[in-house]
């Protein structure tokens, strides 16, 4: 991450520490004053535009802008009040969500409400609520798995519809954008209203301790060379695993290189940017997993999961058994979510660092990673009765939480400790910037699996990619076809 990206987001800490003080700001047509020359005087430098400040301007008279969320989730325990916090509790997330919401109230004169619901009720209830003509709410952040339902259901709105809404800009997931967006729809997005994917993207972590014994070199350092790659994960974990009770079993009570759920081992191929399914403007689905490229990936995790006890790696069910593993210090690198650490390692003794997931080469221009697959995704319902209030509203929510809402979150992980350096939280940019959201994820079904190749095969203990392909793929083509067919219509 460059210097000036650093301080973009200090600055936007800083402005948000402000504005929960009760300071005001009039937007980006102020100028900040440099420091003073040596002959005494000073130079002003304009700050840039705040992109709030470019949209239209309407006196909405009071009207109710309305968002339903998931109430039953695991995300929606760490954070109860991500769509409309009711009050100020000293809480930064907490209090940059209500002050987000107070402001685009103020500049609009609208009043922001939040409803949350069981899962399975929202998608009952959208589409009923749609299908009656009357639906009560302008944004719902459903599961992605309910998001698909509601997206292939007919009962949400094209993002591509609303004036006001850009899906290009930064405060929209780019990803999500190329791979949701189909013969010029877009159903579904992903981006900082709701936060949680923030807390739940995966990422590795490293122990310190156990890096100045067995690493020669600076994680950070591979990392910002852009030489962190999965043959480079390979070699320094080929050493680091120790049976320390002597018992010539590697159980629970070793130590190893490399920990994880064969869940987190699957974000391999999202890490080593490779495509699982692509949809050609003529709208053909095709499988792009069966590749020489994806062969080796199968290969080289295979063996980092099994040759030499290098790992301790197990089913998602021992996921927070494994966290807890890595926070007692039995393991040089853990793979899992960054709320593992606001979870399981506040008490950590040994100091830890954060990583992006590795590259599959040195080629490779970025870092990639996904958010968990119990992640919301927003939609429009298709009958909410003034579509430009909608959209508007809407991207101002947008723009405001890229603004305040992520860099809390930021200020957040390093007041709280959940991050222990500054050089994690620079990684975090990078992790952050480079979440991959895939069409074949969001739209899978119980047919189309393809999405958990790598986790499938890996549990299995198989690096027959070519048997997985032509025994799933028939059906996974054929599932995502329907979805694809249906917008073509």
């Amino acid at each position: 991450m460059t210097n000036k990206k650093i301080l973009s987001a200090l600055l936007a800490a800083i402005l948000l520490a402000t504005v929960s003080c009760g300071g005001t700001s009039s937007g980006g047509n102020e100028t900040t004053p440099s420091a003073a020359t040596d002959s005494g005087t000073t130079t002003e430098e304009t700050a840039a535009p705040d992109p709030l400040s470019s949209l239209r301007k309407e006196d909405f008279g009071g009207r109710a802008y309305t968002m339903l969320g998931v109430s039953d989730s695991s995300m929606s325990a760490l954070a109860p009040n991500e769509l409309n916090a009711t009050e100020v509790n000293g809480d930064i997330v907490n209090d940059t969500v209500y002050n987000r919401n107070r402001k685009i109230e103020d500049i609009y004169n609208v009043k922001i409400t939040a409803e949350t619901k069981p899962g399975g009720e929202i998608v009952s209830l959208v589409k009923s609520s749609v299908l009656a003509g009357d639906c009560p709410y302008d944004l719902v952040w459903p599961s992605m798995s309910g998001g698909s339902t509601l997206a292939t259901s007919g009962v949400l709105a094209n993002f591509y519809d609303f004036k006001d809404i850009d899906l290009t800009a930064e405060w929209w997931n780019q990803r999500a954008t190329e791979q949701l967006t189909v013969n010029g729809q877009c159903y579904l997005q992903l981006n900082y209203i709701p936060y949680t994917g923030m807390l739940f993207t995966h990422c590795m972590f490293y122990n310190h301790r156990l890096a100045e014994k067995y690493l020669t070199e600076s994680m950070y350092d591979l990392v910002r060379k852009g030489k962190w790659t999965i043959d480079k994960l390979l070699e320094v974990t080929e050493n680091a695993t120790q049976d320390i009770n002597g018992d010539s079993k590697y159980d629970e009570n070793d130590n190893y290189g490399f920990m994880a759920s064969f869940g987190s081992v699957g974000i391999f191929t999202y890490s080593c940017d490779q495509d699982m399914v692509s949809v050609s403007k003529d709208g053909e689905v095709k499988i792009e997993i069966y590749t020489e490229k994806m062969q080796d990936i199968v290969e080289k995790v295979n063996k980092l999961c099994y040759e030499g006890n290098r790992s301790y790696v197990k089913p998602v069910a021992k996921e927070a058994a494994i966290a807890k593993m890595f926070a007692n210090g039995q393991s040089l690198f853990y793979a899992g979510f960054l709320s593992d650490a606001l979870l399981y390692f506040r008490d950590m003794k040994d100091d830890y660092g954060m990583l992006p997931f590795p590259k599959y080469d040195e080629n490779q221009e970025h870092y990639y990673t996904s958010v968990s697959g119990g992640t919301g995704m927003l939609g429009i319902p298709l009958t909410v009765a003034d579509p430009d209030f909608t959209g508007l509203i809407t991207e101002a929510l947008a723009i405001e939480s890229y603004n305040s809402v992520r860099p809390a979150i930021y200020e957040t992980v390093m007041e709280n400790k959940l991050l222990r350096d500054e050089d994690s939280v620079e990684m975090y940019e990078t992790l952050l910037d480079g979440i991959r959201v895939e069409f074949a994820v969001v739209y899978h079904s119980s047919n189309s699996d393809i999405p958990f190749t790598l986790w499938n095969l890996t549990e299995k203990k198989s690096t027959d990619l070519a048997s997985y392909i032509n025994s799933r793929g028939p059906k996974a083509l054929a599932a995502y076809q329907k979805i694809v067919d249906a917008w073509y219509e």
